[in-house]
Parts: structure tokens; C-alpha cells; sequence
């Protein structure tokens, strides 16, 4: 079940749908596209969101731009970040159920692909999408403790996640037009998240 109640009675007639490990295998598709950018670096331009080109009939790009490896990651560094990547997409899954992510990254993905057809000029990047699905899982799962390379101590992944939101939208004040892109990636989020917050909000302000 996930945080917001509105999406349990779309379960109920969409559930069985649903795609189970849905995030494994975004994990297979970012380790397979890095493969093939090694093998045959600029590969990956051709999984990119490029409305003029999705116009013309690239319609494959709607979703591998999801699979568009860091340029300038390094391996180790790419293979944690998929470790972890994997372990909260299970974890998540497991608490909501698949349905509820896979409805989850359908906002946000949906949100993106309109931002990039309606903005041109806004930069999109899957790292946003991904950075919702661990503020989902430090929100659900706030007390769990997250291991951070090269820091030998366990954090509790709610300040984690309070850091990189900071650090997420930081950059936005510099560059006001990446602001959208942020929003869209995070749509999910504020989607499950923010009934439920404004909804206890109303309850305290009620009993005062």
C-alpha cells in the first residue's frame, strides 16, 4: 500500500498490470547502455529525449533516455550507484507493492516527456527520476541506515536525503531553467507524498 490512499483504487482496477521489479530492470538497461557507450562511445545519443527527433518517428526515445549513462561516471562509482539504485527500488516495491511504483515512475517520466516537449529549452535528466525514488524510500523508510562511499559509518538515510535535496535544487538558483525539469522528475513524489502531509496538516489545524 503505498502513502497515498488515491492510488489504492487504481490499483484495484489497473493492478494487474503492474510490472513486478520494474527498477532491476531499469538497473539492467543503465549497466547495458553503459556497455554498449564503452564499446561504441556516442551511443548513447541515440537514446536520448530529443523531441524533434521523437516527432519524426524515434519513438523509442520516450523511454531510453531513462538509460542514458553518466558521460563522466566512473565504473566503480556507476556500479554502486546501480547497487543502490536496486536495493531501494526493491524496498520500495516490497512496502507499496509493484503496482504503486510502477505508477510512481510513470508520473514522473510522463512529467519529464512533457516538460521536454513543451520546454525545448529545459534540460531534462533521468538523475531527477532517480533521485524521487530515494526521497520516497527515505520518506517511507526513514530510520533505515545508508552506507556512503568513502564514509566507513552508517547515516540515517533521512538526513541523506535532506543533504541531496538541498544539493539537488542549489543548482536552480544559478540557473532558474533547470527548475522545471527538477519539479517534473519529482512528481511522484509530491504526487504520493503531499496529500497525505497537507491532509494531516488540515486534521491538526481542525483539533486547534
Amino acid at each position: 500500500m503505498s502513502p497515498a490512499g488515491w492510488t489504492d483504487n487504481l490499483e484495484h482496477y489497473l493492478g494487474r498490470w503492474a510490472v513486478p521489479y520494474l527498477t532491476r530492470g531499469l538497473v539492467a538497461m543503465n549497466a547495458g547502455a553503459w556497455l554498449l557507450n564503452l564499446a561504441s562511445p556516442g551511443f548513447s545519443s541515440i537514446l536520448k529525449l530529443e523531441p524533434a527527433l521523437i516527432v519524426q518517428g524515434e519513438y523509442w526515445r520516450l523511454l531510453t533516455f531513462l538509460f542514458v549513462p553518466p558521460s563522466s561516471a566512473h565504473p566503480i562509482f556507476l556500479l554502486l550507484f546501480l547497487w543502490f539504485l536496486w536495493s531501494i527500488g526493491d524496498a520500495l516495491e516490497q512496502t507499496w507493492g509493484s503496482f504503486h511504483l510502477n505508477l510512481y515512475l510513470l508520473l514522473g517520466v510522463t512529467a519529464v516527456v512533457l516538460v521536454a516537449f513543451f520546454g525545448p529549452s529545459v534540460p531534462v535528466n533521468p538523475f531527477y527520476l532517480h533521485n524521487s525514488l530515494f526521497l520516497g524510500f527515505a520518506t517511507t523508510l526513514p530510520d533505515q541506515k545508508v552506507f556512503f562511499f568513502p564514509i566507513p559509518i552508517p547515516l540515517s538515510v533521512r538526513w541523506v536525503a535532506a543533504i541531496s535535496s538541498a544539493l539537488l535544487f542549489l543548482p536552480a538558483l544559478f540557473q532558474p531553467i533547470i527548475l522545471p525539469g527538477i519539479l517534473a522528475g519529482l512528481l511522484g513524489y509530491f504526487a504520493f507524498f503531499a496529500p497525505p502531509f497537507f491532509s494531516e496538516l488540515w486534521n491538526r489545524f481542525r483539533h486547534r
